[in-house]
This record gives C-alpha cells, structure tokens and sequence, in this order.
C-alpha cells in the first residue's frame, strides 16, 4: 500500500478515536483533553523587552483585580495566578465546553533581573498589561572608547 493512501486512512482512524474519547468523556461533562491543553497555557501571554523593562501582556478575559495575583520572584520571574470561575449547565447538559475555569498559575523566567518596586500592572478590558523594568545592572550601557 502506497503512503499517499495511507495517511487519510491513519487521519480518519485518529478521527474516529477522537469522536470516541469524547463520547466516554461527555457522560461526565468534561472535555478533558481540551481542558489540559488550556491548563498549561493559560492565560495566553505575549512577552518583548526594549532597552528599559520587559512587557507581558496577558488575555484575562471576564476577571476582576480582586480575582488576580501578580508577583515577582527571584528577581526575574513574575507569577499570575487566579481563579475563573465556571458556570454549571443547571437545566440542561454541556455539548461543548472549552473555556477553561477553576484556579490558574502561569510563571514567566525572564532573562534579567527587574526592578519589582517599580513594576505596573494594568487590567483593563480582559487584557493584563505588566510593565516589569530592568535592575539597573540588566540594562545596557555606552560605553565611550577614547582614541590614542
């Protein structure tokens, strides 16, 4: 048998398995594989650095300040953590149910030290910004270079 003839066979047998794992998994409300993708990557950030700080930006949709915590450790990693809360289907059943709930940590190591007495850190509309800068000793400096 040709491979070309049989990579549609293999996808559609790995289809089918997936309809089936979902079948068993459904009788207890749960999409569980779904549900572990997004444990390990929630919330989804995006982190850059210019000459001064590093930035993290952090989709939270639907959460509060109240509901979040932020810190810096070891001075160079900043933690996340919170807790969405989920809702229960009281008069009916799930059928799909991919937004992650329930208590979430997300840690970042970044490559330099940050001053975390001057970190900022804004919610506003479901997206988390954190403003993280550089310790003085992270940040580049001129160096002038005399001549003869």
């Amino acid at each position: 048998m040709s491979t070309t003839r049989l990579l549609p066979t293999l996808w559609a047998s790995f289809d089918r398995l997936q309809g089936e794992m979902d079948r068993i998994l459904e009788g207890w409300g749960v999409d569980l594989p779904r549900q572990l993708a997004l444990a390990a990557t929630f919330p989804p950030v995006n982190v850059w650095e210019d000459a001064d700080a590093f930035h993290v930006e952090a989709e939270l949709p639907g959460l509060t300040q109240e509901q979040l915590h932020v810190a810096v450790t070891h001075r160079n990693q900043v933690t996340i953590q919170g807790e969405r809360s989920g809702q229960e289907a009281d008069k009916g059943r799930w059928h799909r149910r991919e937004r992650g709930f329930g208590r979430f940590q997300r840690v970042l190591k970044l490559p330099a030290p940050v001053d975390a007495d001057k970190v900022d850190a804004k919610l506003e509309n479901g997206l988390l910004r954190l403003t993280l800068p550089k310790a003085e000793e992270a940040k580049p400096r001129r160096i002038s270079v005399k001549g003869e």
